[in-house]
């Protein structure tokens, strides 16, 4: 068994501003990304679902991620439209859907 430390990425894409002039704040973003990552933070992935019937690899993180950020954050103008996982500096998958 090994650890890794990650990187998350999230992309949202905004087809209109809010009333402050904002598709999406930044501050809402992290706040929900940090949210999530601590449930899965210094825990052995294999005993946490879906991970405990699917490979924890990237990709399936990025999708994980995508797709509970997405339930979350998405709104009448802004809506996640990527997340990139990186595993090094020079290494990363990135996820998304075509919606």
């Amino acid at each position: 068994m090994h650890g890794h430390n990650w990187k998350l990425e999230v992309d949202v894409t905004a087809t209109g501003l809010n009333e402050h002039g904002m598709g999406m704040d930044f501050k809402t973003i992290k706040t929900a990304t940090r949210e999530l990552a601590k449930t899965l933070d210094h825990r052995y992935l294999n005993d946490i679902p879906p991970f405990d019937t699917i490979n924890p690899t990237a990709e399936n993180i990025a999708r994980y991620f995508y797709q509970k950020l997405s339930t979350t954050l998405n709104n009448d103008i802004a809506q996640v439209s990527g997340v990139t996982v990186w595993e090094t500096d020079r290494a990363c998958v990135k996820y998304s859907e075509d919606k």
